[in-house]
């Protein structure tokens, strides 16, 4: 349930069978409890380990910064679980309760147990769904832009990794493929300098972190942005980012935020 609730907070696009393998991770490091007490630092280090191989488990491979914020997501998550389940064991009032190696045992039935989860699940998945944060159902889209008085129109990847924002709008970046633009400007004098008449609008500066490190990117903003999803046509506003052919996957020319889709959804 929670390793669910942490794919859902940060749109990670991971099977039930990936989720299933964390969970076993977990029920294995759950058995620490049997262990005879160890130093709290120690046990502390074994949780840390245990987490981030569960959080491995589940959702690698993935970049450095997706599986920190996967893990710290986990973390947090597990703590308002924490929360909800020690309220209502508090009315419930147990018997046999008991913490070895910073690991809690509630000596409830399993029926309380599988009860309790449920509801603690439920009342994060309602929080998540006010805030906006949901996986897309689909991971193909269609995107339509106006560069330059021109059209430009490509089928699209929703990269649920892709968490670029321009830093004063907030606004998200869309990665493109920089041969789509060749009839547009000069994409690849623009991607040496990150200047070019050709292109719409004023540049802006884009940080990024990726497993080869950290950067700027130079973006601009299109006249007009559309997207084609699941049937729906919608006009949003982001940014693009050019990416060399070394640097995209086969056959992928847009990596496009998961956020815009959940947006426009």
């Amino acid at each position: 349930m929670i390793l669910a609730l942490v794919k859902f907070f940060l749109s990670l696009a991971v099977g039930r069978k990936r989720l299933l393998l964390g969970a076993l991770a977990g029920g294995i490091s759950s058995l620490v409890i049997l262990l005879p007490e160890m130093p709290a630092v120690l046990s502390a280090a074994v949780h840390l380990i245990s987490a981030a191989a569960l959080t491995a488990a589940a959702f690698c491979p993935v970049n450095r910064t997706v599986f920190l914020k996967a893990a710290a997501a986990f973390f947090m998550i597990s703590f308002c679980f924490c929360g909800v389940m020690t309220a209502m064991v508090r009315l419930l009032s147990p018997q046999n309760t008991f913490v070895r190696n910073n690991t809690v045992y509630i000596g409830i039935s399993p029926v309380a147990l599988i009860g309790m989860t449920l509801v603690c699940y439920v009342i994060m998945r309602v929080v998540f769904q006010l805030t906006g944060r949901a996986v897309p159902k689909k991971l193909k889209c269609r995107v339509s832009m106006v560069c330059g008085g021109k059209t430009i129109e490509s089928d699209a990847s929703v990269d649920t990794c892709n968490t670029l924002h321009e830093p004063f709008s907030n606004e998200c970046v869309i990665v493109c493929r920089s041969e789509i633009f060749k009839n547009v400007f000069d994409a690849e004098q623009y991607m040496k300098t990150g200047l070019n008449e050709g292109v719409p609008g004023s540049i802006r500066l884009i940080p990024f972190s990726s497993v080869g490190g950290t950067g700027v990117i130079p973006a601009f903003k299109p006249e007009k942005v559309k997207i084609l999803y699941d049937r729906s046509e919608n006009d949003v506003s982001a940014y693009i980012a050019l990416c060399s052919d070394s640097n995209m996957t086969k056959d992928v020319n847009m990596l496009v935020p998961a956020e815009l889709i959940m947006k426009g959804s």
